[in-house]
């Protein structure tokens, strides 16, 4: 027979360990045809899988297995289904044949004919026949998941086996070693426990599980597939505390592991306990709380963990919610009445020894006292009213009979506890109403304690308790509520010494502006904006002000629109200083810019533009209509303030809004007319505006070309550098954007065209820089011809070249809204990878190839341009090819350029040191000790720093015999840098000192 030969051939590959998969798919492509049946396959195995041979008869089973693994679900008929689980539940007291009996069982019970009469006899076979722990990970696992898989497709077979399984499994697991099978096996015992009623087995079953607690293993570094020692936790701690049968064998030994030295475990066998109150009968903590609240005690009061303190205090909060009798006890089969008398209460545990601190001469960790008062306080509505009416009082006599400031500051941070408690739960204490006048008294500014550093923390302690009677649900009037937002304002507002205090009282209104939004608008923010325009107000104080409104309309939606209004009124109203205004829109801005990057709603973005925006650009342009001079850097402040809100609008929107601007300034732009030069001053706003539109966005213009055309030729014959620079702003954006490739190249031939007759003047150089800009970044091959252009310039020696060359910046560096990202330019992945790749390999055969040091100089500008302003995995590419002309740079340049090129070395140093092991003490660490000096005018703070930085790397990248011989020359040079008139240099050099003053010691 056929089949008899295929089974053969198969039996024989498993001997010869030969790839049998052609044999399997052919046997289960034969018997899912019908040509063969299931049962003729058992009949063609029969003398294997009855022979006396143990490993006849394995292979035998791991023929069915293999084959069962792979047939589809219709393919077993339900007789067949029942002879193989008659058989294999049989064979399971085989050892030799059970691994390859899981694994068939496992296949045959995803098939719909597997029912769950079928799973209690393999179930049954399996708990009763293998000792599984004797086997290996992959049979332990097997049988995990058999049992898993049981539990989820016939639960019904499971619960009628009762305990017979739960006592069965707890054997199956029992001396379990492995991680991974204890994960499978951890997570399978809640799911036993909801099925099955464990009462009669709960012993067996919790001993087999505790004894693994705490669990801790090495994990494997970089396998994935891995166990993570969190995970295995999580899963122990869910199967110790899935029955309240296991509460009265818990407790006790969880409450002892909590005295561990180690802090793992104490937060384990915290953690593990407050997962437990929910489940476990609440009469069981109930006769342990007194020995787990001194231990809790112990534990804030002298773990320097911040893990310890916080499991405790989340435990105990926990527990006491269980044990409030406001909280209804359910699903607990322990306790016949879940209701406890206020005389009963174990708060008494935890009210006994605060009391006892609060009435003695000297309060002793008073902060720890207020964190376990306002854990158990906000455990509950009810546990809140009674520790209140506890501490209270006595907090509220003794801060009336002393004038120690110490002990008010003391007592007034363990009652800022208590009330943060009341806050939390929502319910106010009814013995707070009977004290308020003694509260409120507590809490008004003394005039006795002055503002200095000294008593810093006293304010900062009554700054939180004020803010927390305004939070106290109907506990102020909206006269006492407006008097605490006006108190916490002014301490937000006036000068301390400890500018703690004001970030404080900054913080706290923010805490509050998200929940009395309309308070904060109505009482604080007028306070704020009076401050701002005082006269004579310092830069320092408008810059802590504007801050601290910036936080606090971020924070709270609520507050965003007024905030924004008050500043834009403040500011359009012209008594602020220049200065004070441009700061006062920078700070608009960076709200703006919040704003949209938490925000999408195209509504919002409108009606920000209409009323922060619109009065803006309408002050401003008032300001130069009448010849007034506008600061360039308030005109800037206010273009980027419009691109935060334009880019963000919808094509239509941006369509009507440009239609005014148009009219306001493209005469201007484009006219010749000096006279109209206070409105000339402006038109960075309408390159703004005009870059910030979308690809899609019309502008407002009869023709493109036209437009063009007309913005070239006024850019090239003007004298006004603001008119020229922004005509070559627009030009860029529009050419980057264009998305049809010739209209792009027709655009880019009528701008060029206009240079023929221009010379090579500095506005034809600057028009090739933004061309070249525009046409790179969305990788269009024909920019560079522009950069050629400027590379033929600098090797030339024009009279422009160094502009030339510096320009490549513009090329390449950040704009605040010309070809930008944020404004919709076209950026292509791979833009600078190909600029790098044409233009560095040009940059060093120029430079190889000319004598003049000019050309050079002018050169080595170009490469440090380009090379600052490329990614790190494009720049290490070839990076040994550029390192000469580097440290020429560093030569020969100085400010940002020369910082940039020994930066860029650093970089070199930190990712492939071997590249450089030649040149590091030739070279680099000559050039980075001349870097350090102050007398040579080319190294300013930037550069100093950069160079003390790749000298700070140098011992760490580099070992003591390629470095120690400059040891001597670099001390010497850092002793002296140490003297540095800059602080942060001074701290550079320190840092840098340290370490080749250490150099060779490891």
């Amino acid at each position: 027979m056929e089949v008899q030969r295929l089974v053969d051939a198969y039996i024989i590959g498993l001997g010869d360990n030969a790839d049998n998969t052609e044999l399997r798919t052919t046997l289960v492509t034969r018997i899912s045809a019908g040509d063969i049946s299931l049962l003729e396959l058992v009949q063609a195995l029969g003398e294997y899988l009855a022979s006396e041979e143990a490993s006849r008869r394995c292979k035998g089973v791991n023929v069915l297995s293999d084959v069962l693994a792979d047939l589809p679900g219709d393919a077993i008929p339900a007789v067949a289904t029942a002879k193989l689980v008659q058989f294999f539940s049989a064979r399971l007291a085989d050892a030799t044949c059970v691994p390859h009996i899981l694994t068939a069982a496992l296949a045959l019970m995803r098939h719909s004919s597997f029912t769950g009469k079928f799973a209690a006899d393999i179930l049954s076979a399996l708990l009763k026949e293998v000792h599984v722990q004797s086997f290996q990970y992959s049979t332990r696992r097997a049988a995990y998941q058999l049992v898993d898989l049981a539990i989820q497709s016939h639960p019904e077979a499971v619960t009628k086996m009762g305990d017979d399984f739960v006592l069965g499994f707890a054997q199956v697991i029992d001396g379990e070693k492995d991680p991974r099978a204890l994960m499978l096996a951890f997570q399978i015992i809640p799911k036993i426990a909801a099925l099955v009623d464990i009462k009669n087995n709960a012993e067996d079953l919790f001993e087999v599980i505790f004894c693994y607690f705490p669990i801790t293993f090495k994990h494997r570094e970089g396998d994935p597939s891995a166990i993570s020692p969190e995970l295995l936790k999580a899963a122990l701690r869910s199967a110790i505390t899935c029955s309240p049968y296991f509460g009265d064998m818990a407790i006790k030994p969880l409450i002892e592991k909590t005295t561990a030295a180690a802090s793992s475990v104490k937060v384990d066998a915290l953690e593990t306990l407050a997962a437990g109150a929910h489940v476990y009968a609440p009469e069981l903590f109930k006769a342990e709380m007194e020995l787990l609240v001194e231990q809790i005690r112990e534990d804030v009061m002298m773990a320097a963990d911040d893990a310890v303190v916080n499991a405790a205090l989340g435990t105990l909060e926990t527990i006491y919610s269980v044990l409030s009798p406001s909280t209804p006890v359910l699903n607990d089969p322990f306790s016949q009445d879940a209701s406890m008398s206020e005389s009963s209460t174990p708060l008494d545990y935890v009210l006994k020894e605060a009391v006892f601190q609060l009435t003695a001469d000297e309060v002793k960790n008073p902060e720890q006292i207020g964190k376990i008062l306002r854990a158990v306080a906000r455990s509950s509505t009810y546990n809140c009213s009674v520790v209140s009416d506890a501490v209270l009082p006595i907090i509220v006599e003794r801060m009336s009979g002393t004038e120690v400031l110490t002990l008010r500051r003391e007592l007034m941070d363990i009652l800022n506890y208590v009330l943060s408690a009341s806050c939390d739960v929502e319910r106010k204490a009814e013995c707070l109403d009977a004290d308020k006048i003694n509260l409120l008294s507590i809490y008004r500014p003394e005039t006795s304690v002055p503002l200095d550093k000294e008593y810093s923390v006293l304010h900062i302690v009554r700054l939180k308790g004020i803010t927390l009677l305004t939070l106290l649900p109907n506990f102020l009037t909206e006269n006492e509520a407006a008097i605490a937002l006006q108190t916490l304002g002014r301490a937000a507002i006036e000068r301390n010494e400890d500018e703690n205090v004001n970030k404080e009282a900054t913080h706290l209104l923010i805490q509050l502006a998200q929940s009395r939004p309309e308070q904060i608008n109505s009482t604080v923010f007028p306070l704020f904006l009076e401050a701002l325009n005082e006269d004579m107000i310092a830069a320092h104080k408008v810059a802590r002000l504007l801050n601290a409104l910036g936080s606090i309309s971020v924070a709270a939606s609520g507050t965003l629109m007024p905030v924004l209004r008050g500043l834009v009124m403040l500011v359009t109203a012209g008594q602020m200083a220049s200065s004070h205004s441009q700061a006062t829109i920078e700070t608009v801005r960076k709200v703006l810019e919040a704003a949209m990057a938490a925000s999408s709603d195209a509504k919002l973005n409108a009606d920000l533009y209409a009323a922060i925006i619109s009065p803006l650009t309408t002050w401003i342009h008032g300001l130069a209509s009448t010849n007034q001079d506008v600061p360039p850097k308030l005109v800037v402040e206010v273009a980027r303030a419009l691109v935060t809100l334009l880019s963000k609008l919808e094509t239509s929107a941006q369509e009507q809004l440009l239609e005014p601007l148009f009219s306001n300034y493209l005469a201007v732009l484009l006219s010749s007319d000096e006279s109209i030069g206070g409105l000339c001053q402006l038109l960075p706003v309408f390159s703004a505006a005009v870059c910030s539109c979308r690809p899609e966005t019309r502008l407002p213009v009869d023709s493109l070309d036209a437009f063009v055309s007309s913005l070239t030729v006024s850019a090239l014959a003007g004298s006004s550098q603001i008119r020229r620079d922004v005509c070559f702003e627009i030009i860029a954006s529009m050419l980057n954007k264009i998305k049809d490739s010739k209209l792009r190249s027709s655009l880019t031939q009528i701008v060029l065209r206009h240079t023929g007759g221009s010379g090579t003047g500095l506005s034809v150089i600057l028009l090739h820089q933004w061309v070249a800009r525009a046409l790179i970044s969305c990788n269009d091959k024909s920019g560079y011809d522009s950069v050629r252009w400027l590379l033929e310039q600098i090797k030339q020696a024009s009279p422009h070249a160094a502009e030339a060359a510096e320009g490549f910046n513009i090329i390449l560096g950040e704009h605040d809204w010309a070809v930008t990202p944020a404004t919709h330019g076209v950026f292509k992945v791979l833009a600078k990878q190909r600029f790098y790749s044409t233009v560095v390999p040009e940059i060093t055969s120029g430079f190889q190839s000319t004598n003049d040091d000019a050309v050079k100089a002018n050169l080595l500008v170009v490469l440090t341009n380009a090379v600052r302003h490329m990614p790190k995995s494009v720049l290490m590419n070839g990076i040994e090819n550029v390192v000469p002309l580097l440290l020429s740079a560093i030569r020969l340049t100085g400010g940002n350029l020369k910082a940039a090129s020994i930066r860029t070395i650093t970089l070199v140093i930190l990712e492939t040191p071997e590249t450089l092991r030649d040149e590091i003490t030739t070279s680099i660490i000559p050039l980075a000790i001349a870097s350090t000096t102050q007398s040579n005018i080319a190294n300013t703070v930037d550069v100093r720093q950069a160079a003390l930085g790749a000298l700070s790397l140098i011992p760490e990248k580099y070992p003591y015999p390629v470095v120690h011989t400059a040891r001597k020359d670099v001390l010497r040079a850092l002793t002296g840098a140490r003297d540095d008139r800059k602080r942060i240099v001074r701290q550079d050099a320190v840092k840098a000192y340290n370490k080749w003053l250490n150099l060779g010691e490891d």
